[in-house]
């Protein structure tokens, strides 16, 4: 019975380094009812805006809305958290409720990244949306135009959720650089060269075998709206329950 008992403290006290990888490095619920200048950098442009408001079918009492009006140019609204722990620099798992109200049209419409210091002048990891489907890239917004700046972009057959709150997962890695993406649970999947993958590989300069340290390791993440374009309609984005891990972290619980 010794040897019993001395086994499965053993078994229990090796399962809790497990435990603890699983529980996030960041999270952020908006329940405070604004956005907290010690956590987040808040980036707009032009006439969108971004604010925590009342909501009565979220999660909690308030959640994080990005307006985006009707043919609005030139514009865009973040937050932006610039206080990543060093164990996310490289690779990190991702989850957020969304709920998108109205269509977020054809444009391409940068959602959520993750990146270098100074986006949007900088060089990140990216989910948006491109002609109303889910789109992961590499951008390369660094460099001057036409002196290496640039991107890669793998647009799925995915569309949002639109009108109701669905959980939007990802997995960013810069080592090789990589994204993979879930939708309430299910794998994102991507069409690339005449076959669907589950995770798709980006190389810059685009053709070359240069995969690893795209990014430079992950200094800040935002969420938010931004349009390449003027949409004819306008749009509100929220999130809710953000949270980021060194594992795939799932619902809340």
């Amino acid at each position: 019975m010794k040897h019993l008992r001395t086994s499965l403290t053993f078994l229990c006290l090796a399962a809790v380094p497990a435990l603890l990888a699983q529980k996030p490095v960041f999270t952020e619920n908006f329940e405070s009812g604004k956005i907290d200048p010690a956590v987040w950098d808040t980036r707009v442009a032009g006439t969108a805006t971004v604010a925590v408001e009342p909501v009565e079918d979220g999660h909690g009492k308030y959640a994080l809305h990005v307006h985006y009006p009707d043919m609005a140019a030139a514009s865009y609204a973040f937050v932006v958290a610039t206080h990543l722990p060093d164990s996310v620099k490289q690779h990190f798992f991702g989850r957020a409720y969304m709920k998108v109200v109205q269509s977020l049209g054809t444009t391409h419409n940068p959602l959520i990244f993750a990146g270098e210091p100074g986006w949007q002048l900088s060089k990140f990891h990216e989910i948006g949306t491109s002609r109303g489907f889910f789109m992961p890239s590499y951008q390369e917004n660094k460099s001057e135009r036409g002196k290496g700046r640039g991107e890669i972009t793998f647009r799925s057959e995915t569309e949002p959720k639109y009108d109701k709150w669905f959980l939007i997962e990802w997995e960013f890695n810069d080592n090789p650089s990589q994204i993979t993406m879930w939708i309430d649970g299910e794998k994102v999947q991507i069409p690339v060269a005449g076959e669907k993958v589950d995770t798709v590989k980006f190389q810059w300069p685009k053709g070359s075998e240069t995969v690893n340290n795209l990014v430079g390791g992950y200094s800040e993440f935002g969420f938010g709206a931004r349009v390449w374009g003027a949409p004819p309609k306008g749009f509100d984005v929220w999130y809710d329950d953000i949270a980021i891990g060194t594992t795939r972290l799932g619902p809340v619980k």
